[in-house]
């Protein structure tokens, strides 16, 4: 399989839609499936900076950046295609997005497997709030160096 990161293309966007809906339904199974729908992709990636995965050329993952303030705002990988790397590199390639030292995102308490990923690739929780979809952690990943 080879893996490959790309900027959005429109005709990217049916399917991210289905890896959007299919990824949440999988992950999120303390809210109700019929709750995601294709076309919050659209709602929730608006005027992001949108990043594709891609595997041996077919969309498998993406991950969205509100770059004004380097924060990664969503990293889905389709289900078939997780814990083969595809989240990685897509973290990796979002590097070159973030604007600030710090970058920072959001990952929902209840998620513990996206918890453990992103403690994994080095991103320290560094506060906690309360979000419509339940409690979640703030994490940042530390400047290079420090």
């Amino acid at each position: 399989m080879h893996l490959t990161v790309r900027e959005f293309e429109e005709p990217d966007r049916e399917p991210l839609r289905r890896i959007y809906t299919a990824s949440r339904r999988a992950a999120f199974t303390w809210q109700d499936a019929a709750a995601f729908q294709p076309a919050d992709f659209d709602t929730d990636t608006e005027d992001e900076c949108i990043l594709v995965a891609l595997a041996d050329g077919v969309p498998v993952g993406f991950a969205s950046i509100w770059e004004p303030d380097s924060f990664l705002h969503t990293l889905f990988v389709h289900p078939d295609f997780q814990h083969k790397g595809v989240g990685k590199m897509l973290l990796t390639h979002c590097s070159a997005y973030f604007t600030a030292a710090t970058p920072t995102l959001k990952c929902l308490k209840a998620n513990a497997p996206a918890i453990g990923f992103y403690l994994h690739q080095g991103w320290q929780a560094v506060a906690d709030g309360d979000s419509p979809d339940g409690p979640y952690l703030l994490f940042a990943r530390p400047a290079e160096g420090a």
